[in-house]
């Protein structure tokens, strides 16, 4: 039989509401009054009923995610590092795939509410219009993870991907490369690739360095489905056929690094001694593949443990105001391997 909130009082010698303001962490209980009740509830292996608990308490103490892939490897370390944060402080997650799907989005969204979570984490490729405004209906808090939207009214935890971007476009300058090629992705489609555009060129612009239009490949990438290590492959095709060579190209991520690399190596070329690369993310393949990847750290575990220690303080201060002004920049850094040549040596 069930071990009832009954029998802790029984055993702590105190009343049924005593053992429930000790289990819903309610004031008014002595120390030493709080000291025997936990005891007893350790002895006997009580159980609280969590459902009752949070109607008296308001707090289910669970967050939702909304993402659109969790098979991305930034969407899975982001969600490893909010699942860690979440268990320190003892919270529960409820984790949703919709695919970029705005139905499902909307659905899930319900999901939610209906499951009475104390705020929603979202991490996806791109707020949109219509997202925003769901999100905006709901009378908890919202943070945004490694996105924002369009007019800026969420909190959101990110690396500046301008300026990181712009620094890896610095750091090529620096190693004497003045002809360089860049593979973006869909900028419609993907929120942070219009960032990262916008610090290549304000890079170019002030190093006065060569990007012809050939090797500046847009990737026609609009599905979660299609894979970004082929759309590198494809990208780096056009710029090999161009009649003049970059000496190094910025890759938007590490996988679009990847299949720009497999394409040098089929056509004969070597990285870094005929063209260099550099990528944005630092997955962990990066570390693994030769030659090994220089790149822009993303630490996408950290945007997830601050997204969700973020998304605990307003729930346990009761707000459920979280706006662009509690935006959190996590630093980055450039992790210098083996895929950029030295031209000054």
């Amino acid at each position: 039989m069930a071990v009832t909130i009954q029998d802790v009082a029984k055993a702590a010698s105190v009343s049924v509401a005593t053992v429930s303001r000790v289990v819903n962490n309610i004031p008014l209980v002595s120390e030493d009054t709080k000291q025997r009740v936990l005891a007893a509830i350790d002895e006997l292996g009580y159980e609280p009923n969590e459902v009752a608990r949070s109607l008296k308490v308001r707090k289910t103490k669970t967050i939702g995610i909304l993402l659109d892939d969790i098979t991305k490897p930034q969407y899975t370390s982001i969600s490893r590092g909010v699942t860690d944060a979440c268990w320190i402080y003892e919270y529960n997650v409820i984790l949703a795939n919709t695919d970029g799907d705005i139905e499902k989005e909307k659905k899930y969204l319900k999901v939610f509410m209906q499951k009475q979570c104390d705020g929603v984490l979202v991490v996806n490729r791109k707020i949109s219009d219509e997202l925003a405004t769901q999100l905006a209906s709901l009378k908890v808090p919202v943070v945004l993870g490694a996105v924002s939207d369009r007019e800026k009214k969420f909190a959101n935890v990110s690396i500046d991907n301008r300026k990181a971007s712009f620094e890896a476009v610095e750091y090529l300058h620096e190693k004497g490369h003045n002809d360089i090629g860049y593979i973006m992705g869909n900028r419609e489609e993907f929120t942070v690739c219009a960032d990262r555009e916008a610090g290549f060129w304000q890079a170019v612009e002030k190093y006065g360095l060569n990007a012809k239009e050939e090797w500046c490949i847009e990737s026609e990438k609009k599905k979660l489905t299609e894979q970004d290590v082929k759309e590198g492959y494809d990208a780096m095709q056009k710029i090999l056929d161009s009649k003049r060579l970059p000496t190094a190209v910025f890759a938007a991520n590490d996988e679009i690094a990847f299949g720009a690399m497999t394409c040098i190596e089929e056509r004969g070329l070597k990285v870094p001694h005929d063209i260099s690369i550099i990528g944005f993310n630092d997955y962990w393949l990066s570390e693994w593949v030769k030659p090994q990847i220089t790149t822009i750290s993303h630490p996408m575990y950290d945007v997830g443990a601050v997204c969700a220690r973020l998304l605990i303080k307003k729930i346990e201060d009761e707000s459920t105001s979280i706006d662009a002004e509690d935006s959190i920049v996590i630093p980055h850094d450039i992790i210098i391997r083996q895929t950029v040549r030295d031209l000054n040596d």
